[in-house]
């Protein structure tokens, strides 16, 4: 992502919330309902060069058991392809500036190392989407001497860019009907040659809109369960036919409770309107890093990692581990060199955290199919949220303090129509199995800093 797609996010926070202007209601719309796999799924991002010492698909292929028995449905492999040379940054350049979309970059291995890697996770009963770049390519792309029109061009006939900071790329030139096709056949080769089952799009909103309208209901004739997401954040990317797009907007709200700036209940709030006026079906990626952010934990901290994770698991939408988030590093790797992560210091309760969060949210069908009902939460002091999961089988209760505060004399309550359904359900603490919850007082005496309960409830267990 870059820093003009950056700059777009803030500034559509600060529009759409920031000034108290509400989102646009687009809840009359539908976004294309997602495969049942990403609904209940949890996103894994893999950058090959730095995911292992070889940096390559057979060393990727071999971690795959790992992968699995983390629990992860769908591996998003960052950008594949051969890298230009013309205005490289750093050594190895960015995986974002493609010299040819249709070859396999040979650090990574060759088409039958890729074909074999792909096999292998639909064997082990996982799905993999790749990262495509529609809006520009590497300074020296292989049609550039036969098409010349088909990339941006400034008055001098010079090649260019929109964000002028990204001086390793030509963006492309989507008034060129040619260049439109080329970019069409090579979102349907990837599909057709080597199943893949779905694309992560780089800064998606750069490329026209109506590019969108056409191209997807394509794809989804070759492949109807396709799954794609938007790295942007723009609702009506999703009427055009993508299934999620980036929660800026929640990340940098997180990030702001996380140094006192908000409260937790915000982030409740946040959700539940877009929630009400986001397209039906929207299926929102929320995360705490990814490639473009710092590392979770340096960001959140150590003492409050749990509490935020806790937090993005249980509410509506898909969530991303960004590979590395879940053994602790807290180094962002670089786009531009060989780094690798550091397995042999993996923090192995972090592990056990994030195995946890992944197994409540296949156990707890309310995690990823049910409602999503903020609650009311009133404290004499500190900073919680709160909010209720339910669908036909389960209920759930989260209550969080996202704050370094201790948080005293907490009431938390409902609506009563929804009291009256749950007062005779037993509630018991996820991870503390002697905890009880009476939703009928809902009174906590101190939530201590950095906590988020998950209580959870059977309808019919009584």
């Amino acid at each position: 992502m870059s820093l003009f797609a950056i700059l777009f996010l803030v500034l559509y926070c600060e529009r759409q919330h920031g000034t108290g202007k509400e989102l646009e209601d687009f809840s009359r719309f539908a976004a294309p309902r997602a495969p049942e796999w990403a609904r209940k799924g949890v996103l894994y991002e893999v950058f090959p060069r730095v995911y292992t010492a070889q940096g390559n698909f057979r060393a990727l292929q071999e971690k795959l058991p790992y992968i699995k028995e983390l629990g992860i449905d769908i591996i998003w492999i960052m950008p594949i392809y051969p890298i230009g040379e013309k205005g490289r940054k750093g050594t190895l350049g960015s995986p974002f500036s493609i010299k040819d979309f249709r070859k396999i970059n040979p650090e990574y291995g060759s088409e039958a190392d890729f074909r074999a890697l792909v096999e292998a996770i639909h064997r082990l009963g996982m799905k993999v989407i790749v990262g495509m770049v529609p809006n520009h390519s590497a300074n020296d792309h292989v049609e550039m001497e036969r098409h010349p029109d088909w990339f941006m061009r400034d008055e001098e006939g010079n090649f260019t860019r929109e964000v002028a900071d990204w001086s390793d790329v030509t963006d492309f030139n989507y008034d060129n009907p040619e260049m439109r096709r080329y970019m069409l056949e090579t979102l349907l080769y990837w599909i057709e040659k080597f199943d893949v089952d779905g694309y992560r799009v780089d800064v998606a909103g750069m490329v026209p809109l109506d590019f969108w309208k056409e191209a997807i209901p394509r794809l989804r004739q070759i492949k109807p369960e396709l799954y794609l997401l938007a790295e942007w954040e723009d609702p009506q990317l999703l009427i055009a036919g993508f299934n999620s797009d980036y929660d800026w907007t929640l990340y940098h709200l997180l990030k702001d409770i996380r140094e006192g700036k908000k409260r937790s209940g915000e982030a409740v709030a946040l959700i539940a309107e877009k929630d009400r006026r986001y397209p039906q079906n929207a299926l929102p990626m929320r995360f705490l890093e990814n490639h473009d952010e710092p590392r979770s934990l340096a960001v959140f901290g150590p003492q409050a990692i749990e509490a935020y994770a806790t937090f993005i698991f249980t509410v509506p939408g898909i969530p991303l581990i960004y590979a590395g988030q879940e053994i602790g590093e807290t180094e962002k790797p670089s786009l531009f060199e060989k780094t690798e992560l550091n397995w042999a210091q993996a923090d192995t309760a972090l592990q056990n955290l994030y195995r946890r969060l992944i197994r409540w949210r296949k156990q707890y069908s309310c995690f990823t199919e049910g409602d999503f009902v903020p609650l009311q939460v009133a404290a004499l002091k500190g900073s919680v949220g709160a909010f209720l999961r339910e669908d036909d089988r389960y209920v759930a209760i989260v209550i969080s303090n996202l704050w370094r505060k201790t948080a005293e004399k907490v009431f938390v309550t409902m609506p009563k129509e929804i009291l009256n359904q749950l007062r005779f359900l037993e509630f018991q603490q996820l991870g503390r199995a002697e905890q009880r919850l009476n939703v009928e007082e809902m009174f906590f005496r101190e939530i201590p800093p950095f906590q988020t309960s998950v209580f959870i409830a059977e309808k019919g267990s009584n």
